[in-house]
């Protein structure tokens, strides 16, 4: 799967069998799935997501990325992504594409209205629940996490407007969660401007202080990025131009069992 292009953004359906990621090989970002027989296959080589059989009507003719499944064979089913779909305005939003039946396409994509600004919107997360969407926006003071809420438990609207994640500082994005929603893993700055990923977990309403993972790459010059857990949360896949890949960007992953907090730095 690795190639000399960036592959970014990992994204694996809930029984495991298909990885969803972005790749900019062909002059645009678009997203690539990889199909597996079963979970102890390898990963075969990406293909672009609406080449297939199944017609998906999810591409553009400008950049999408950024994609979350809702839970397999539960219909209908909805993908989530991020693309610069509006013209007019050049930036990232979130829309969501429906399913309604295991032999269906997905629907030519609709907003997510009410998450929707002028800012770039990425890295959609709905939690098991289906009731709060986690996502990234890029304001003044850098990407910040936001979560929209909604009485549903499933649907592809429903969204009152979004509410700044306050305890996380400015540059804190990304955000993936467990299945509890008590634990989030993102991605952070870290020093000479680069990314690590690092994780948080949830006192009640309040997040604690995100703290980086010991599996950061000292040797990455973009760094570690891109987060996203199993559904079972039991594996994070993210980003990586660790050495090891194919020199840019590629897709890596850990079980989550092995994660665990780097220890502070005395003072």
């Amino acid at each position: 799967m690795h190639t000399a292009a960036n592959e970014n953004d990992p994204h694996l359906s809930s029984d495991g069998r298909t990885l969803f990621y972005s790749c900019d090989a062909k002059g645009k970002v678009d997203i690539m799935v990889s199909r597996r027989a079963t979970v102890r296959n390898p990963w075969p080589r990406g293909r672009l997501l609406g080449s297939e059989p199944d017609g998906d009507y999810i591409q553009t003719k400008v950049d999408d990325r950024s994609t979350f499944l809702t839970i397999d064979y539960r219909y209908p089913q909805y993908l989530f992504f991020a693309t610069k779909k509006d013209k007019e305005i050049d930036n990232f939003d979130i829309y969501v594409a429906v399913k309604q039946g295991p032999r269906a396409a997905f629907t030519a994509p609709t907003p997510v209205s009410t998450v929707a600004t002028r800012e770039d919107e990425l890295h959609p997360w709905l939690t098991a629940d289906g009731r709060r969407l986690y996502f990234s926006r890029k304001t003044k003071d850098g990407w910040r996490v936001l979560v929209a809420t909604r009485t549903a438990t499933t649907g592809a609207a429903g969204f009152g407007e979004p509410v700044l994640l306050k305890d996380l500082p400015a540059g804190f994005h990304h955000p993936t969660l467990t299945p509890d929603g008590k634990t989030m893993y993102l991605q952070g700055p870290l020093e000479k401007d680069r990314w690590g990923l690092f994780v948080t977990t949830a006192n009640g309403m309040k997040w604690a202080t995100p703290q980086p993972l010991p599996i950061n790459s000292t040797d990455a010059p973009t760094g570690d990025l891109s987060p996203s857990l199993s559904r079972d949360g039991s594996l994070l896949y993210f980003a990586s131009d660790r050495p090891g890949g194919k020199g840019k960007l590629d897709l890596w992953v850990i079980q989550t069992a092995k994660l665990k907090p780097a220890p502070a730095k005395e003072k």
